[in-house]
C-alpha cells in the first residue's frame, strides 16, 4: 500500500507534508532510528535522563508516561519537549481516564461501565475527560481505546478494559471515543490487533493466539477494525498475538512453529492491516519487553523483523541503549532498508504534523479539566451502569428493619499497576452504616471453621461479598482465591443466610460464586460506583445497566 500523507488519517496540507519531508531529509541515521522508539519514561529527573540519552545520541520519537503526580507529569513533559529537537509524541494509557499514570487521580469509567449504560454519550464524556487531562499534562497520544472482544471470560487481559463481547457495541462505542479524541488533536491507538479476548493467557507472559477461523475473524474483529479506521484513528497498536487462520490464508503450508504474533508477522501487519483493511496510519507494537515478543526470536532479529513486517514504531525496551544499537546496526547493514526506515519515520512525523506539534507542544490553552462537571459525569455513568445480574431469592432492597445485622466480606480491593486506586471497602461499609445497618467486616481469604460458617445465620441477617477484584496484569488467571485448606470463607452458608455479591470491577465473579442468588455488577472501582451500588442495594435507585458480557461465564448454574 503506497503511503499518501494527504489522505486519511493524516490529511496533511502542503505545509504539513513539507514539514515532514524537510525534517526527514536532514535527519541523521541515528535520529531516524530514535524516531521509531517509544521509550517508557521511568525517570523523575529529566536533566539526568535527557543527558543520558544525549550522550548516546538517542532522541526518541515518543515517550510513554509512567505513574507520577499530575504536576510532576506536566513539568516533566514540558522539560522533555524543550530538550527534544523534534517534538515528541507523549503517550498515556487513556483507557479509563488517567489513573494508570497519574498517581493523584481516579478513574473516570472503565469501557465496560460505559457500555453497560447503553448510551454512547458516556463514551463521548470519557473521551472528553481524557482529552482534558491530556491537554493539562501534555499528552498527545492515547494508547486507547481497547477494542478487543471479551469472548473468553477466562482471558486475564480484557475484562472491564473492553466495551464487551458484541462487535457492534465495541465498534460503536470505540468509534465515538476515537472521533472525540482525534477531533481534539490527540492521536488514538486502538488495541490490540489482531484482537485479544479469545485466548486465556497473558501476552506479558506468553505469545497468545486469536484462534477464530478467518470468516469469523472478519465478521467480528475485522468489522471492528474497519469501523475504527473509518473513525479516523491515526495509529493502531499490534499485539503479540497470533492469528493462525489469517496467516495460513496468506501463507499456505506455513508450519505451526512458523506462525508469528502480529507484531512480527508481515502477512498480518502489511497484508491484513495495510492492504486488506486499507490503514494508512502509523502502526506501533505493544510493549516489546513482553515475553510474547521476546521469546519468539533473538532481540536483534526481532526488532528488525518488526520494522520489516510493516511496524513503524517499537513501544518499550528491554534495554534502551542496546535496542537502539541493535536497530542502528540493522539499518546500517541493510537488514532494514533505507526506504523502510524512511517510511516508518515518515509516518511518525506525519502523526506529529497532523496534530499540530510543529506549531507548538504546549496545550494549556485548550479545554482543561472541570472537576465539578466531571464528577457529575462520573456519578451519572456509575448510576446508569449498575446491573442487577440476578436476584432469584428476592432479597432486594435491603432494609435495616429486616437486615440490620450485615457481614461484609471483602474480596480484593488491592491496588494494581493498571488501577492503583482504593481501597473502597471503607466507603461501602460507612455507606451501609449511615443507612442504619450494623456492619461487621472481614477480608477474603480469612481463616474460619466449618462450624462457624454453618452458624453465621445466628449472628447476621445478610451476608454481602463486596468485591473489588480487578485486572492485575502479568498473570494468566484472574479468579477468586479462598482460604486454605477447604475454603470455609467461601459462600457455603447461602442456604441459611441470604447472601449477595456486589462486584465493583470484575463482571465474571459468579463463575466462582454460582450459589449466590443476588448479584450486582458495577464495572469500575470509583467512589461514584460504590455510592451507586449502595443506592441500588437499598432501593434508592433502580438498576438500569445492561451487561456487555455474559456475567455467568457460560455456566448455566450461575444464572439460578
Amino acid at each position: 500500500m503506497t503511503m499518501d500523507l494527504r489522505k486519511a488519517p493524516f490529511a496533511l496540507d502542503d505545509g504539513g507534508v513539507d514539514w515532514v519531508e524537510s525534517t526527514l531529509e536532514i535527519m541523521t541515521v541515528e535520529q531516524k532510528v530514535g524516531q521509531v522508539l517509544c521509550v517508557y519514561l521511568h525517570s523523575t529527573d529529566m536533566a539526568e535522563w535527557t543527558a543520558w540519552l544525549a550522550e548516546r545520541e538517542i532522541e526518541p520519537g515518543a515517550m510513554m508516561l509512567t505513574a507520577r503526580p499530575r504536576l510532576d507529569a506536566r513539568t516533566h513533559v514540558a522539560e522533555l519537549q524543550e530538550w527534544s529537537s523534534i517534538p515528541l509524541l507523549i503517550a498515556g494509557n487513556l483507557e479509563s481516564g488517567a489513573v494508570n499514570f497519574l498517581s493523584d487521580t481516579e478513574a473516570f469509567a472503565n469501557p465496560m461501565q460505559v457500555a453497560a449504560t447503553g448510551d454512547v454519550l458516556h463514551a463521548q464524556r470519557l473521551a472528553e475527560h481524557c482529552a482534558r487531562v491530556a491537554n493539562e499534562v501534555g499528552i498527545t497520544w492515547a494508547f486507547a481505546p481497547v477494542i478487543d472482544l471479551a469472548m473468553n471470560p477466562q482471558n486475564p487481559i480484557t475484562n472491564t478494559r473492553t466495551f464487551g463481547s458484541d462487535p457492534a457495541v465495541v465498534a460503536e462505542f470505540g468509534a465515538v471515543y476515537i472521533e472525540a479524541l482525534e477531533s481534539r488533536g490527540i492521536a488514538t491507538s486502538p488495541k490490540h490487533f489482531p484482537g485479544d479476548g479469545v485466548d486465556d493467557r497473558d501476552q506479558h507472559l506468553a505469545t497468545t493466539s486469536n484462534d477464530l477461523d478467518a470468516d469469523s475473524w472478519w465478521a467480528t474483529f475485522g468489522e471492528v477494525y474497519r469501523r475504527t479506521i473509518a473513525a479516523g484513528t491515526r495509529t493502531i497498536m499490534v499485539g503479540h498475538i497470533r492469528q493462525p487462520a489469517l496467516s495460513r490464508a496468506a501463507r499456505p503450508g506455513i508450519a505451526d512453529a512458523e506462525l508469528l504474533p502480529a507484531s512480527l508477522a508481515p502477512e498480518l501487519v502489511t497484508g491484513v492491516l495495510r492492504e486488506q483493511l486499507g490503514f494508512n496510519g502509523l502502526i506501533v507494537t505493544d510493549n516489546s519487553a513482553m515475553t510474547g515478543f521476546t521469546t519468539v526470536m533473538a532481540r536483534g532479529e526481532a526488532l528488525a523483523a518488526a520494522l520489516n513486517a510493516g511496524v513503524d514504531m517499537i513501544l518499550g525496551n528491554v534495554d534502551v541503549e542496546e535496542d537502539f544499537a541493535l536497530l542502528l546496526a540493522a539499518v546500517r547493514d541493510g537488514r532494514i532498508s533505507g526506504d523502510r526506515i524512511d517510511d516508518a519515520v515518515r509516518r511518525v512525523l506525519a502523526v506529529k504534523s497532523s496534530i499540530g506539534l510543529p506549531a507548538g507542544t504546549d496545550r494549556a490553552d485548550r479545554d482543561l479539566p472541570d472537576v465539578e462537571q466531571e464528577r457529575a459525569w462520573r456519578d451519572e455513568v456509575a448510576a446508569r451502569a449498575v446491573t442487577l445480574v440476578k436476584d432469584t431469592q428476592r432479597l432486594l432492597p435491603l432494609d435495616p428493619a429486616r437486615h440490620r445485622r450485615v457481614l461484609v466480606c471483602v474480596i480484593g480491593d488491592e491496588p494494581t499497576f493498571y488501577d492503583p486506586s482504593g481501597p473502597f471497602a471503607p466507603q461501602f461499609v460507612d455507606g451501609l452504616r449511615a443507612r442504619g445497618f450494623e456492619v461487621e467486616q472481614r477480608t477474603v481469604p480469612h481463616v474460619t471453621t466449618a462450624v462457624e460458617a454453618s452458624r453465621l445465620h445466628e449472628r447476621f441477617d445478610v451476608f454481602i461479598y463486596f468485591a473489588v477484584h480487578r485486572f492485575i496484569g502479568n498473570a494468566n488467571t484472574s479468579r477468586v482465591s479462598w482460604a486454605p485448606w477447604q475454603g470455609f470463607d467461601a459462600p457455603r452458608h447461602v442456604v441459611t443466610l441470604p447472601t449477595a455479591l456486589v462486584s465493583i470491577a470484575d463482571p465474571y465473579l459468579l463463575q466462582d460464586l454460582p450459589m449466590v442468588r443476588t448479584a450486582i455488577n458495577c464495572y469500575t472501582p470509583t467512589p461514584s460506583t460504590v455510592d451507586a451500588a449502595i443506592a441500588v442495594l437499598v432501593g434508592e435507585r433502580p438498576a438500569l445497566g445492561r451487561s456487555p458480557v455474559d456475567p455467568f461465564a457460560g455456566h448455566w448454574d450461575a444464572a439460578l
